[in-house]
């Protein structure tokens, strides 16, 4: 009998589990609203990484056709396939207006792939998380290059001799206000960005997001790393290595952008 009654109760609990979705896959706002948490599919993460590649390679073309130090090529075979150490991807300085681009043509992407492939009500939430990210781009690395090159201007101006001198300790302490300088960026702009994009967001979307800052954010901070390091040691072969990842680095904040998903809370 009991066997019977257990045999029930369980094949209940079974029907039950089919008809109604996870508890774990259900968001509810404090005022009752809730919504189902559906993972994101296969199809949307690849669609969403290649309009990704395509929006960066797009910037990375359009910053050589203008480019006026000499005439690269924008044809992408030619771009990757070639001789990489004489083109764009090699040669090119990346500062603010390299990375915006850049980071714009990522951003602008995902938010294509995400209309392509992810689900129309979280158009908003693509849209909102594109600004937090751009702003991560743009506030930091503006900030970053505008101190570091105030750092180095110090420098020239309070050390003249020791900025060409062949003493180590000289050349280092030339070093401290660019480096000084491109940490206070880097931190004072994370913030500010963080900060600016949540007040947009709100006016534009009435919605308080409050959005932290999350780890896969810093993965946008590699570029303000080799723009800093630029100033400190131009001409080391470290700097110029880290230099060229900025272009994958930009991958991350687009496909942030195209994957992002609505939330009631």
């Amino acid at each position: 009998m009991s066997v019977g009654i257990n045999d029930n109760i369980t094949a209940l609990y079974q029907l039950q589990q089919q008809n109604s979705p996870s508890i774990s896959n259900i968001s509810c706002a404090p005022d009752g609203r809730c919504i189902e948490d559906k993972p994101i599919s296969k199809k949307q993460k690849i669609g969403v990484g290649a309009c990704v590649g395509i929006g960066t390679i797009s910037a990375l073309m359009l910053l050589a056709k203008l480019s006026k130090s000499r005439n690269y090529t924008i044809n992408p075979l030619k771009m990757f396939t070639g001789d990489l150490r004489k083109s764009y991807l090699a040669e090119t300085q990346y500062k603010t207006k390299e990375i915006v681009t850049i980071g714009a043509g990522s951003i602008l992407g995902g938010l294509a792939g995400g209309k392509l492939f992810g689900d129309k009500k979280d158009s908003n939430a693509r849209i909102r998380e594109g600004i937090v990210q751009m702003a991560n781009i743009t506030f930091p690395i503006a900030i970053v290059q505008a101190l570091s090159w105030a750092g180095t201007k110090i420098s020239g101006k309070l050390m003249p001799n020791w900025c060409n001198s062949k003493n180590f300790l000289k050349q280092a302490a030339t070093k401290l206000p660019p480096a000084a300088g491109a940490m206070c960026g880097l931190v004072s702009g994370m913030y500010i960005g963080n900060r600016a994009s949540n007040k947009l967001n709100e006016k534009l979307f009435n919605k308080q997001d409050n959005r932290p800052m999350k780890w896969k954010d810093f993965s946008a901070h590699v570029d303000d790393i080799g723009v800093a390091a630029t100033f400190v040691a131009p001409d080391n072969f470290v700097t110029k290595s880290i230099s060229r990842l900025i272009p994958f680095a930009l991958l991350v904040p687009g496909y942030e952008t195209g994957i992002k998903k609505e939330s009631v809370r």
